[in-house]
């Protein structure tokens, strides 16, 4: 995190969010203009569109590689795997422009330079970096791919590795590994064959091979046979 910025896109949509309520709430009266509030939504909704975006190139991208590796080097037996669907053309905000990173730091310098300023309305804001770069709970987003497959997103809060288990239509939970990125692909087969599940992960952070902080919030998603 380059100060108060994030560095990771997964980690933008939730700060631009809160930014945008905070200056919608008390923007103007701490030193912003009504058309720079009006300007902080537009960036926070296209930062969103952008990022779902991605997301769903990226998960497109993996669903073209498994309906290649299934028809061209799998089972002749296998049953014909649906087409991957290609994502819907990007959704640009009303009133969106480019430089949305060097104009937010542009307000919040003028939130900093505002009178009344303190540490805790940065901190309500979002403006301040953490001290010392702390560590935070890691979250995630799961998408369902074909093939029962699901892509796991995750925003590791600052760990280098993180824990991630699984569970399946309410069971037990399960150690599946570690992630050392900002993805983790599961591959299990399903519980019966054809048949869509409920798969849900939790990650938790990992300091010296050691579990450490809190679980995530759950994260599931309904298989895609």
């Amino acid at each position: 995190m380059a100060g108060f910025y994030p560095d990771k896109l997964a980690d933008r949509v939730a700060w631009h969010a809160n930014f945008s309520a905070q200056a919608a709430a008390t923007g103007v009266a701490r030193g912003l203009t009504a058309g720079q509030v009006t300007q902080i939504a537009a960036d926070a909704i296209e930062v969103s569109n952008i990022v779902n975006y991605l997301e769903a190139v990226d998960a497109f991208s993996q669903a073209v590689t498994e309906y290649k590796n299934i028809m061209l080097e799998g089972d002749p037996g296998a049953s014909l795997p649906p087409v991957p669907t290609v994502p819907a053309t990007i959704s640009v905000a009303l009133g969106a422009l480019p430089g949305i990173e060097a104009r937010t730091r542009q307000f919040a310098g003028i939130l900093r330079a505002a009178v009344g300023y303190t540490p805790e309305i940065g901190e309500l804001y979002g403006i301040v970096a953490p001290a010392g770069g702390g560590l935070a709970t890691p979250s995630l987003q799961v998408f369902a791919l074909t093939a029962s497959q699901v892509r796991v997103a995750i925003s590791k809060g600052g760990y280098d590795v993180v824990a991630i288990d699984g569970r399946i239509n309410g069971g037990a939970w399960t150690f599946l590994g570690i992630a050392q990125t900002a993805e983790y692909l599961d591959a299990r087969a399903p519980v019966v064959a054809g048949q869509p599940e409920l798969r849900e992960y939790r990650a938790q952070g990992m300091t010296d091979n050691n579990r450490v902080g809190d679980n995530s919030a759950v994260a599931g998603v309904w298989t895609l046979p």
